[in-house]
């Protein structure tokens, strides 16, 4: 056991020695929280000392090698593996970035750790990730939450390559901030879309905190309930903490007009879209328009797995709801040119006298296609929920496809996401149930092969 020469003081500032076959000289603290005795033998003091004195010589001191390699050999390892971690981030960041952006599962579990919004200098900017029908979705909430807080509003960068290289041919190499661009200038139909806002005036201060103003006793509040429920509901979506895709109705279904009104003048001002799909009598009552999406067909190891390809049965469930399907018009991909041809022999099986029109067009005519059609039947995407959704006036219904309820603990329940983005109060939505069990699944390859 070492031994302490010398007993210190309050304020001692000497050095401590520690007797050891080798011994090395340490500077000891200065502490004031130690009281000496006078009394002989072990006072409360030596008693500390030794602990000390013990600690530090089995941890600092070794009888042949002087300082521990134990602490030598930790520290090494703590280095070198911090020089790894960085040159992996480096590697991560800058060699398969690209690669990442667009492989769809990275994607989606990223953005379960993110928000859809960054908040920058009072402003904030929408947090882009995956494709056109997301970046809508992520533009909406981040404006919205802007206009809440009364603070400005900056589209940035759609995160698409093929967006970001059509913006830079605009603004130039040295412009990267985003600000005073339109990230959509390329995003046809939304080309037109307001890239900046400013709700940081006093006609869009925060509704609470001007409701508080005018209300310094909250008692006087409930005699004006509307005022009240706008104060709640608003206080209710910025304590949201959606995740990087904020794609659920209830951020958006008491806003919906306001949306509309944000989005649907950049559609509406393409005439000459509009007038071909006319053209089309996509207003006709006797036409169905269905948005086919075959994620694997287009995407191939990209896809996002929680996209998923619809049971046959659904179109022909649809036919028999609309009861009067004289005319379907399929709008696709051109690489699921395959898989629309089949949809269309089942549908023809189906109903032998159905006409059916492949619209495999422009990104542009296709959304304006289902924009303008009277009945339209959805496929699980954003890009067909947001030509629904902001072409309502035209609507008289909306085949909209519903998954039936799975437990929480089956892998199947990241499939029914599509559920949550169904306004609950637009009699024009009418869900049609399906189910991706294995049994659909068999049943769809036995009625593809029969036809």
């Amino acid at each position: 056991k070492p031994q302490i020469r010398g007993r210190p003081s309050p304020h001692n500032t000497q050095s401590i020695v520690v007797t050891t076959p080798n011994y090395q000289v340490y500077p000891a603290t200065p502490t004031r929280s130690l009281t000496t005795h006078t009394m002989s033998g072990t006072t409360a003091t030596e008693r500390g000392l030794d602990a000390l004195s013990g600690s530090v010589a089995s941890w600092l001191v070794n009888e042949s090698q002087g300082p521990s390699t134990v602490l030598t050999s930790g520290s090494m390892i703590f280095l070198i593996f911090s020089v790894l971690s960085a040159a992996m981030y480096w590697a991560f960041e800058r060699k398969i970035q690209n690669f990442l952006k667009h492989l769809q599962i990275y994607q989606v579990l990223r953005a379960q750790f993110l928000r859809p919004y960054v908040v920058k200098d009072s402003v904030i900017w929408p947090r882009y990730t995956n494709q056109l029908g997301n970046n809508l979705f992520q533009y909406a909430y981040a404006r919205l939450r802007a206009k809440y807080l009364g603070l400005r509003f900056a589209a940035g960068q759609l995160n698409q390559d093929v967006f970001h290289a059509d913006v830079a041919k605009l603004t130039g190499k040295g412009d990267k901030s985003g600000e005073n661009s339109n990230p959509f200038s390329k995003a046809s139909p939304f080309e037109f879309l307001e890239s900046q806002a400013d709700y940081s005036g006093a006609n869009y201060a925060n509704f609470s905190q001007k409701l508080m103003s005018q209300y310094p006793e909250m008692s006087r509040v409930p005699s004006n309930p509307d005022l009240r429920n706008e104060a709640d509901r608003q206080e209710k979506f910025l304590k949201s903490t959606p995740n990087a895709f904020a794609q659920h109705m209830k951020f958006y279904e008491k806003d919906c007009d306001l949306i509309r009104a944000w989005m649907c003048p950049s559609v509406e001002s393409h005439s000459k879209s509009i007038a071909r799909a006319n053209a089309l009598g996509v207003g006709r009552d006797d036409t169905i328009v269905f948005h086919l999406r075959f994620a694997g067909a287009v995407e191939g190891i990209f896809a996002d797995p929680t996209y998923h390809e619809l049971p046959f049965s659904y179109y022909t469930d649809v036919l028999r709801r609309h009861g009067k399907c004289a005319r379907a018009i399929l709008v696709h991909d051109p690489k699921s040119k395959g898989s629309a041809q089949a949809v269309a022999r089942l549908l023809k099986s189906e109903s032998p006298s159905l006409e059916i029109t492949q619209q495999c067009a422009s990104r542009c005519d296709d959304f304006v296609v289902m924009y303008m059609a009277k009945n339209l039947a959805l496929s699980v995407s954003t890009f067909a929920w947001w030509a629904g959704f902001l072409g309502r006036k035209h609507k008289q219904t909306i085949f909209y496809p519903r998954h039936k309820a799975v437990s929480w603990y089956n892998p199947r329940r990241l499939k029914t996401w599509y559920n949550q983005l169904m306004p609950s109060n637009d009699a024009a939505y009418l869900p049609v149930f399906y189910t991706t069990a294995k049994e659909a699944v068999e049943c769809k390859a036995n009625m593809s092969s029969s036809i």
